[in-house]
């Protein structure tokens, strides 16, 4: 038990201004970044019924500028480096902007501002605006996704008519088409005042002066009140629902969920205990017997989701084809039925306390984010007016003992009322000085971050390994890299490197797949073995206690794996039913599509790494060791190392563990470059009934090691990198066509594709597709980036460079890419000096060399009733319509 474990100092100070706003502070001095985070408490739980939606779309209106910051959130932070983003959930709304330090008080400033002069900014056209770009993201989430409509009938069915968990967070679309302007003002004037709001900042700070800015920004505004905790109706249910919904899916699915208890209830500690142990892993008790044993489930998961008001208990299957889902409901019974009558043994119990316990302290890894070290001390703050539980809240767990778990087990599972929801396949079709904020502060200058250099190692079997010492928290992050990527396979083998990768942890010469994910599961150790396009990856997360075992793990799955053939079959038959379901995936779809268009027959980019049905079919258990064999060896191989570790201590560990290992050199063959098409394609593949489309726009681009790598990476920036680009302010917030748009070049050791990605709504699409090829145009002809472009986006790269090395993960991650593409070990210690080369004129050269319209390849998934007159009206490619 790993119980024994205590952190490292934790302070910080929580003060509450005049006008009623929490602000919390806390020091690190390990990055140059300061995690600026604010919850309001409020969420779609405070809505009523004419209101449903209204807090999922303050959560659009507050990015869409304020009185005294015109113009839409991110650009003034996102050419700072920062990352912005927000969230709503039934309960709260969280913004954060993760900023270099020299840059809080343009966050606050601006966080501020929203709180207190968004209104007078909020205009009909930027209303209506987002009322589109919400209804996109209900299309792209929910209509046009596989199981998308799953949540709305369960929460439709477990709670009455007038609980607000009764409707998602995302709300119900004739709500939001009908929000007059005058009622979404009275929703935010009533919420997002500071006496509902909570501020946290973490970072490298001083506390003094951050609690000043704080106080300088929102002391003034006017405080509110908090908001009243809801009237809810009684959402016990009287008796077993069983539903049936019909979706456009090839696999069917079972969920069953129980009414339980709100977060912090006594017991919803135990019961989430009890969830890990029914169906959290692969150690679980239903994965087990329903996925490794009778193979009947593709996936398993269980869960406990306490929310504020109410929560529930869930068992979600996925069954595999074929399959009958009477007997995963029986199975599902009986393994209730076990836990109510024997109870659970403490081993398990043991196990699932130390992954949890272990995902408290990887949780305070990073500062900002979702879920890092703010978003969690507001958490507590908000839900109990308590961030002190952020260190203390993980003992309600050590606490719980097995009769807790079978108690629970008995009291609000065992012959209670619960809903079961099956989802058919295709069976069917269906006191300061006064603050002026028209002068917004001055950003600092610009701030590069001192990239750590690993220290370097040759371990005894000829393999480099390169460490990253950090002492912050006893936590350690491992990767074996291998030469053998999905790039090195041949174009008829597509899924060999995936599948062995997948294969190495289902068994080797001293362990079953089950004693491996038991073995991990009890130490709360993260292990995986994976696979990329230029490399396969062993990788572990554990803590500082459980390094020696955890090694002996990970490297027991590097250098012996068995493939065993019953575990084989298993593998295969759940790969080919994941690749038979993602014909329900319109996204996955047009991706597939695209790379099947732009590469030739043979090419190893011809498929996803995941294969087609065809070629994973074909692929042998001999064929996994032969992979195995040529390029999971030490030629070509390193071993890259963070976290809470000497290095003099882990190398002499590695040298005791991989002494004798051999194998060939990795041979890395020579990856053709694929000629361009001649003249713009444009492919519609049809998907009756989809009310959005998919689409898929680029041509072949640029391999890793290509001289204009840092142009192309700037220039991808101001295209369609971020937020603020040119496609996105096009298409998301002029147009209200998407829910959001992106632009990206994947560069491999080969030329992998360049593409334009967005889910479209189906009935402007012809209009969005030509906005979009106007603007790759003027990119390179008539309008090319600009100075100011160029500033923002290379300030954007430089200042945000610290947060892509804030965990001992990250870190392993970064510096595998480096030894992969064979860089130098301080590349990333001049990244600003590269990005400072760069001009506008050779942007626009590489605009010029680098993107090619008249080459383009379209892909759209979309109803052709819906799209296809409108696309056979663009002349600028031909369409072959390919039916579903």
């Amino acid at each position: 038990m790993i119980s024994n474990l205590r952190l490292p100092d934790f302070r910080f100070t929580k003060t509450t201004l005049a006008n009623g706003l929490d602000v919390i502070v806390r020091r690190t001095g390990d990055l140059p970044v300061v995690a600026v985070n604010l919850w309001y408490h409020v969420g779609s739980k405070n809505e009523e019924r004419n209101q449903r939606g209204f807090a999922h779309l303050f959560e659009h209106l507050m990015f869409e500028g304020s009185e005294h910051y015109p113009g839409d959130f991110f650009k003034p932070l996102q050419r700072l480096g920062a990352s912005v983003n927000g969230s709503t959930s039934t309960d709260r709304t969280n913004y954060f902007e993760d900023v270099p330090a020299a840059h809080v008080e343009i966050a606050l400033a601006m966080e501020s501002d929203r709180m207190g002069y968004l209104i007078p900014a909020l205009s009909e056209h930027k209303l209506r605006v987002q009322k589109d770009v919400v209804k996109n993201e209900y299309r792209q989430n929910y209509a046009n996704r596989p199981y998308g409509l799953v949540g709305r009938t369960i929460a439709e069915a477990m709670f009455p008519p007038a609980h607000p968990y009764s409707w998602l967070t995302i709300g119900v679309m004739e709500d939001v088409e009908a929000a007059t302007r005058d009622e979404v003002e009275a929703f935010f004037r009533r919420y997002y005042v500071p006496a509902n709001a909570s501020l946290c900042l973490v970072g490298d700070i001083d506390e003094d002066r951050v609690l000043s800015l704080a106080e300088r920004y929102f002391g003034p505004i006017n405080g509110g009140t908090q908001a009243k905790r809801p009237w809810v109706p009684d959402s016990r249910l009287s008796g077993h629902l069983d539903l049936r919904l019909h979706d456009r899916v090839e696999l069917e699915r079972i969920y069953r969920t129980w009414p339980s208890v709100p977060m912090f209830h006594e017991d919803d500690a135990a019961l989430t205990l009890l969830a890990d142990i029914v169906a959290r892993s692969k150690s679980s008790r239903l994965y087990r017997s329903l996925v490794l044993g009778r193979e009947i489930a593709q996936d398993v998961t269980a869960f406990q989701s306490g929310r504020e008001l109410a929560g529930s208990f869930g068992i979600y299957t996925t069954l595999r084809p074929g399959k009958e889902s009477a007997t995963v409901r029986d199975t599902i019974d009986a393994e209730l039925a076990s836990i109510v009558h024997d109870g659970v043994t403490s081993v398990e119990l043991e196990r699932v306390k130390n992954g949890r316990l272990a995902g408290f302290f990887y949780a305070l890894e990073n500062l900002g984010g979702f879920g890092g070290i703010a978003d969690r001390l507001n958490a507590y703050n908000t839900y109990l007016g308590d961030p002190a539980r952020i260190t203390t809240d993980f003992e309600r767990y050590l606490r719980v003992t097995p009769e807790d778990v079978r108690r629970v087990a008995i009291h609000y599972l065992h012959d209670q009322p619960r809903l079961t929801l099956s989802v058919d396949g295709r069976k069917t079709t269906v006191s300061i000085a006064p603050l002026d904020r028209k002068i917004p502060p001055q950003p600092a200058s610009t701030t590069r971050f001192r990239v750590p250099i690993p220290q370097t190692r040759m371990l005894c079997c000829g393999v480099p390994l390169w460490v990253v010492p950090r002492h912050d928290l006893p936590i350690v992050a491992a990767t074996m890299v291998l030469g053998g990527g999905a790039g090195v396979q041949a174009g008829t083998e597509a899924g060999l490197a995936q599948m062995t990768s997948s294969m190495m942890d289902e068994g080797t010469r001293s362990r079953t797949s089950a004693q491996i994910a038991e073995e991990a599961e009890g130490m709360g150790t993260s292990l995986a073995s994976s696979c990329g396009w230029d490399g396969s990856y062993v990788t572990l997360q554990c803590l500082t206690p459980h390094l020696e075992a955890s090694l002996d793990l990970a490297l027991d799955l590097l250098r012996e794996p068995t493939f065993p053939e019953a575990e084989w079959q298993r593998v295969k038959g759940q790969s080919l039913a994941a690749l038979k379901a993602e014909r329900d995936n319109a996204e996955a779809r047009a991706y597939r599509e695209f790379l099947r268009v732009l590469y030739p027959q043979d090419h190893s980019y011809r498929m996803p790494i995941d294969g087609d049905q065809a070629g994973v079919e074909a692929i042998g258990r001999d064929d996994l060791q032969r992979f195995h064999q040529m390029f999971h060896g030490p030629g070509g191989a390193a071993c890259v190392v963070s976290g809470d570790v000497e290095v003099d201590e882990i190398a002499e560990s590695l040298d005791a563990r991989l002494s004798g290992w051999s194998g060939p050199a990795s041979n890395r063959l020579e990856i053709p470059l694929p000629a361009k098409a001649e003249v713009p394609r444009m492919i519609l593949l049809h998907r009756s009934g989809a009310v959005q489309a998919a689409v898929r726009i680029g041509h072949v681009g640029l391999p890793r090691h290509d001289p204009d790598f840092t142009d192309v990476l700037l220039l991808n920036h101001i295209l369609g990198g971020q937020f603020t680009s040119r496609l996105n302010a096009k298409i998301r917030e002029e147009k209200g066509f998407t829910y959001g748009i992106r632009s990206h070049w994947d560069f491999r050791r080969g030329a992998g594709p360049f593409s334009i990605s967005a889910a479209l709504q189906a009935d402007r699409l012809a209009e969005a597709l030509d906005d979009i090829r106007v603007e790759v145009l003027a990119l390179r002809d008539d309008r090319p980036p600009t100075q100011s472009e160029l500033d923002d986006a290379r300030r954007s790269l430089i200042e945000g460079q610290a947060r892509h090395f804030e965990t001992p993960s990250a870190l392993v991650s970064r510096f595998a890419g480096l030894f992969l593409h064979g860089l130098p070990i301080d590349y990333h210690a001049h990244f600003a000096d590269r990005l400072g080369a760069v001009s506008v004129e050779s942007l626009s050269r590489v605009a010029s060399s680098h993107i090619h319209p008249e080459a383009f390849v379209v892909v759209v998934v979309a109803d052709s009733a819906i799209v296809s007159e409108q696309l056979k009206r663009l002349e600028w490619a031909e369409l072959t319509l390919v039916d579903e």
